[in-house]
């Protein structure tokens, strides 16, 4: 792939390499990476985490993540947008099963459950669509994480499977990257 596509054609890109993914593939990269994550300092000493919740498919599933952590006794935030603002919100007894699906087809807490504040969570596990070797991550277009990691000081770590992996990412100034970036193979970026 070349570095000279736009982001939106990076997005389009991505999603048709990732619709071709194969299920077992699929749980094989998501397995492994979640395996190097639970085996993170900064995420066994983490208590507060916010843990996205995948897409149907397409993307690192990450309900093993987040069972595991709530084994740990752990507490754990998952997104929900509203608008242009993404807050994380608990998860409460009942977990993914009570939630409802968003307009993208996402579990999603509801909008009665209140938001925590960012300055709470000591780790934030980050999405994507794309990802370099320098820590740049080009996200799905709407901004919520950028904006969001710029409201809390917690170890961010981003994960991706292998096809997600390229050269170069298209950088903006308001892109923000994270403390790490994991793939199956293993981290491909840490912050110095």
């Amino acid at each position: 792939m070349t570095t000279s596509l736009t982001k939106a054609q990076l997005r389009r890109h991505m999603q048709h390499t990732l619709s071709l993914l194969p299920p077992a593939q699929l749980l094989t990269e998501s397995t492994a990476v979640i395996h190097l994550v639970t085996s993170l300092p900064a995420y066994q000493r983490a208590q507060h985490l916010s843990i996205y919740i995948n897409t149907p498919t397409s993307e690192l599933q990450t309900t093993q993540l987040i069972r595991h952590a709530l084994k740990e006794g752990k507490r754990v935030y998952v997104p929900r947008c509203d608008g242009q603002i993404m807050q994380m919100v608990e998860l409460k007894d009942g977990g993914l099963e009570t939630m409802a699906r968003n307009k993208w087809g996402i579990l999603e807490p509801g909008k009665e459950e209140r938001a925590v504040d960012p300055n709470v969570l000591d780790f934030v596990l980050v999405p994507g669509v794309a990802f370099d070797s320098h820590g740049n991550r080009c996200g799905h277009g709407k901004g919520y994480y950028d904006r969001y990691l710029q409201q809390t000081q917690a170890f961010t770590c981003a994960v991706c499977l292998n096809d997600q992996v390229i050269e170069a990412v298209p950088v903006e100034a308001h892109d923000q990257k994270p403390n790490m970036i994991i793939s199956p193979n293993g981290i491909l970026f840490e912050k110095q």
